[in-house]
């Protein structure tokens, strides 16, 4: 394959519109029509696009001029959002005029200018339409895989809308390698997304590939009836492109069906519209399809009169496939009234160019006309030659249809077992949910029912203890003592077990939580360890992220409630609370404090339930809270570690994945 850009060079000429000038504020405030005063430059540079993208499609010379200005303008004062956006714009309206260098080269300067910061929205943007170029300009491997990187980024922002208009442009890809069976699923997604849209332009395109399809599947009155479902929407929601794209095809569609008159009706309806607006795209089509309809009529003159106007067109616009399509429709009609001469050197152009661009089918349809010509004018040998050749091409393409075929039974069977594997994940996922719910019960009754003996083993000791005061020795007193501690710490203990078993909420309640208010939230709860340890705690801006409401108040509180527990005697305790982005997926927290800090040989064991690193004596807990946290961590899909030094403080870091 000949170098892209090479091919592009090669293709256009160096002509490029002139766009020099005073640039006036002035002029600006007259494009939106209505003065403002004074108004910073950038407003009004975003103002002048967003006005041009409503007006485009129908006034695309004014809507070059707007923008061109607007384009200047923003460079002039080093705006690259502006001329991000404006170069995309522009990028656009060269591409419906058939201008496809020029396209490519706003592009790509778009994609330039977005670099740094990046506008996702935007990068969509410019990606799908260097595909829609690279699929006029005959590069299909090229424009499949910008169109997937839009699609990755439409669906990263969750804008199903725009990942409809890719399906849609994919399948146009798919079509066109001839994958009927992948485009049709393709375009079935993307119809299926814009049925419940007011995005009518998209619609109308849908049914047309649908129907162009169908049509090439020679199922042509289903092809019709999709076709007339465009017609069917209202012409004022519809820009005239599509509308002429429309009546193009429903006339190729009644050329099928043998009803020539309507077919001519439609087609010139479809020419007469893209005259009007300067499609020269919609022109060259319309014309090829005029020539089809008189050359099967065997009104040959008139037939190559309409295939010279598709060709010249064709030309101007550089598209080498219809190029080579149009050269190929001369050489029939041309062999037909025995100009072998004429006919001979269109055909070998064709199939350059075919052969360039690697589009087999079209090769054999070639290499077969020519071998009929050279046996026609007795040049036999070049004749076999030419045989062979198509022998080849038909062979080669019949084992890349075979390999489609398998490689297609493969796709099916690993989707098959794919489906299959996540049935059986979903049964095994509602199986672990419903005995994690009934857990919870068993831990809830099993909290409440060991409670309650537990109370009144403290109630009945602290009973004994004041009707018996004074009567009982020094060691009846302390075993008192210890039966009512005991049963205090068992019910802290059987709290805490209730706590853990539930954390970790279901993925399914989570909400959007602010982090800020969270705070306000342990803040309050702590109010009274705070006062009296005269803590000074700083908190950073937090962000906002997916989560159970009461998960996140227990992470954070567990944390802080610590680092108010194990403080320096003496030494007023400071918490700072601060939030950076770590590997553009997750928000790194860390709670930092200026406590006691953790023996290194102890580091790994505070986050393992019931593991305490102190004695019960030193400091009261359960050994459940820090258990708790790593548990909620993990169930968002992040992770939780520490940084400490004994004697000088401890630093817990957490991840939390971005919304």
């Amino acid at each position: 394959m000949v170098d892209i850009q090479q091919r592009i060079n090669k293709v256009y000429s160096a002509n490029s519109e002139n766009t020099t000038g005073s640039i006036s504020r002035e002029f600006l405030l007259k494009i939106v029509g209505r003065r403002r005063g004074d108004i910073l430059d950038k407003e009004l540079i975003m103002e002048v696009l967003e006005t041009v993208d409503t007006i485009r499609a129908g006034h695309q010379e004014k809507a070059l001029e707007y923008v061109f200005r607007a384009f200047h303008l923003a460079r002039e004062i080093n705006f690259a959002e502006g001329v991000t956006y404006a170069s995309i714009q522009l990028g656009y309206l060269h591409w419906y005029k058939g201008d496809f260098k020029a396209s490519l080269e706003y592009f790509h300067l778009a994609l330039q200018y977005n670099n740094s910061p990046k506008n996702k929205p935007y990068e969509a943007l410019i990606y799908k339409g260097i595909g829609n170029t690279y699929l006029k300009l005959g590069f299909l491997k090229e424009a499949l895989k910008h169109y997937l990187d839009s699609l990755n980024i439409y669906e990263i922002l969750g804008n199903e809308n725009d990942c409809g208009t890719i399906y849609n442009n994919i399948g146009i890809v798919h079509k066109e390698r001839g994958d009927h069976e992948k485009a049709l699923s393709y375009y079935l997604k993307s119809l299926d997304i814009k049925k419940n849209t007011e995005d009518y332009k998209a619609l109308a395109n849908v049914y047309l590939n649908i129907g162009i399809l169908y049509d090439i599947e020679k199922d042509h009155r289903n092809a019709l009836k999709y076709l007339m479902k465009m017609l069917e929407i209202p012409p004022e929601k519809l820009n005239r492109t599509i509308i002429a794209n429309a009546h193009n095809s429903i006339g190729q569609t009644y050329v099928e069906l043998k009803e020539n008159k309507n077919a001519l009706k439609h087609i010139h309806k479809g020419l007469n519209i893209s005259k009007e607006i300067g499609n020269k795209t919609g022109m060259a089509h319309s014309y090829q399809e005029i020539g089809r309809i008189l050359e099967a009529g065997k009104e040959y003159g008139a037939a190559a009169v309409n295939y010279e106007q598709a060709l010249k067109i064709s030309r101007e616009i550089g598209s080498l496939v219809n190029e080579a399509d149009c050269l190929l429709c001369l050489g029939k009609v041309n062999y037909e009234i025995h100009n072998y001469e004429v006919a001979e050197e269109q055909l070998k152009e064709s199939y350059r160019i075919c052969e360039e661009l690697n589009i087999k089918p079209k090769i054999a349809d070639t290499c077969e006309l020519l071998a009929d010509l050279y046996y026609k004018t007795g040049r036999f040998r070049e004749s076999c030659d030419h045989m062979k050749l198509l022998y080849k091409i038909q062979e080669e393409l019949s084992n890349e249809e075979k390999t489609r075929i398998l490689a297609e039974m493969q796709t099916r069977f690993e989707v098959q077992q794919r489906d299959m594997t996540i049935e059986k994940l979903n049964v095994k996922q509602e199986m672990l949910l419903k005995a994690n719910q009934e857990l919870e019960l068993f831990a809830g009754k099993a909290a409440h029912d060991l409670k309650e003996p537990l109370r009144m083993m403290s109630s009945f000791s602290s009973l004994l203890s004041r009707k018996y005061s004074g009567q009982l020795d020094q060691t009846g007193e302390e075993f008192i003592n210890h039966i009512h501690d005991g049963a205090k710490r068992m019910e802290m203990l059987l709290t805490d077990m209730l706590t853990f078993a539930k954390s970790g909420a279901d993925p399914r309640d989570s909400v959007q939580v602010d982090l800020n208010d969270i705070m306000h939230v342990v803040k309050s709860n702590l109010k009274l360890a705070i006062t009296e340890k005269e803590a000074d705690i700083q908190i950073d801006e937090l962000p906002a992220v997916m989560a159970a409401n009461v998960s996140m108040v227990q992470l954070f509180q567990n944390i802080i409630a610590n680092a108010l527990k194990f403080t320096k005697p003496d030494i007023v305790p400071k918490i700072h609370i601060k939030s950076v982005t770590y590997d553009d997926n997750f928000h790194q927290i860390s709670i930092q404090d200026n406590g006691i800090g953790i023996p290194k040989e102890q580091q790994e064991k505070v986050f393992i339930i019931f593991q305490r690193v102190h004695r019960r004596g030193d400091y009261e807990g359960s050994g459940i809270g820090l258990a708790t946290c790593k548990k909620i961590v993990e169930c968002l899909g992040g992770k939780i570690w520490i940084d400490s030094t004994e004697g000088e403080g401890t630093t817990f870091h957490f991840l939390l994945p971005k919304i």
